[in-house]
């Protein structure tokens, strides 16, 4: 496989599928390239019981229907199928199964993008690769219980087990509560976390939000500032009541993870079965290999990036916070169209 594209789009979540369809629009060349086997299995390789924390209404993708779901929100496999649906109905370019290892610039204008399967030279390109990119691991040394992080858990068939849960964001209670029937839990928590109310008068919280124009404020507000430093997340019964009322024991913040145990900050040690890692993720860039887009402490540089005609879309608060959820991907996709059109 040897291609060349005016605009080569690596990722095939909603951002990369919408930013697709809109270039198909405008007649302007361009491909989108997938790791995965099919559109949609970044979602379904997720870990089981998870759903998006936003209202169906929000989850809808420019100029496609409203997604419907069995429960309240959106499961991660109805959402991977709606992005299949919509890769479908608009006839997207997109090589699915097809891993980026490498990519370099031949210092004028063109891009040489390495797969397993070929040579891709591009234009431009943008990283439409999304919030979960690389999971952060606690550590890399071999201990005495199995260390997993959220990519491994997607079947979660634990029985009888002391299991570690290090992250009490939306991810690491929701994989608490999902295994507390059949195991013995354990969530470690670190700084103090704000849950917000699912509803408000009956109404979608998340809904408000949007209504009330707060998704969109530019991140350079200071209620935008007061948000971000916040980070709420819906209150889908996951707060610390119901979870120890379930019998999640909660634990304080890890300090160290040794060969046979764990330490938490206030000297206590436990040595679980299992050891998961929902503590976040990192960006994965160094697939880039172009040295001068890296700062003297290995930062990829987003501005010189731009400058070479590299450009990011979806990154958490990029722009406002909606930047990062479904229902941002339009305003993301015209701001970086705009940049296209630029260069």
């Amino acid at each position: 496989m040897n291609l060349q594209t005016n605009v080569l789009i690596i990722g095939a979540g909603h951002m990369g599928l919408v930013l697709g369809s809109r270039l198909k629009f405008l007649n302007i060349d361009y491909l989108i390239l997938d790791k995965h086997k099919h559109v949609g299995d970044q979602w379904r390789k997720r870990y089981q019981g998870l759903t998006l924390f936003t209202p169906n209404k929000l989850n809808r993708l420019p100029g496609f229907y409203i997604p419907h779901s069995q429960g309240d929100y959106l499961t991660k496999d109805e959402f991977a199928d709606y992005l299949s649906e919509f890769a479908l109905h608009h006839q997207l370019a997109i090589k699915t199964n097809c891993h980026v290892l490498r990519v370099t610039h031949d210092g004028i204008n063109e891009f040489s993008v390495f797969t397993e399967h070929g040579v891709i030279k591009a234009k431009q390109i943008v990283l439409a690769t999304g919030a979960f990119n690389t999971p952060v691991k606690l550590s890399n040394r071999d201990t005495q219980f199995l260390q997993l992080d959220l990519e491994q858990l997607q079947k979660m068939d634990f029985k009888n087990k002391q299991i570690l849960v290090v992250g009490d964001g939306a991810s690491g209670r929701q994989i608490a509560k999902k295994l507390n029937d059949k195991n013995k839990i354990y969530l470690a928590q670190g700084k103090e976390r704000n849950l917000f109310p699912e509803h408000i008068l009956g109404i979608k919280t998340f809904s408000l939000l949007k209504w009330f124009g707060l998704l969109r404020l530019p991140k350079s507000f200071k209620i935008a500032q007061f948000l971000k430093s916040r980070d709420p997340f819906p209150d889908t019964d996951i707060n610390n009541k119901v979870l120890l009322a379930l019998g999640v024991d909660l634990k304080s913040r890890v300090v160290s993870v040794g060969d046979e145990c764990i330490t938490f900050d206030n000297g206590e040690k436990l040595a679980p079965d299992i050891l998961i890692s929902a503590i976040g993720y990192k960006d994965g860039f160094r697939f880039i290999d172009i040295p001068q887009l890296y700062k003297d402490n290995n930062e990829f540089d987003i501005s010189a990036a731009e400058t070479m005609r590299i450009f990011q879309i979806g990154r958490p608060w990029q722009h406002n916070r909606a930047s990062g959820l479904i229902c941002g991907a339009e305003f993301e996709v015209e701001n970086v169209l705009e940049k296209l059109n630029r260069s």
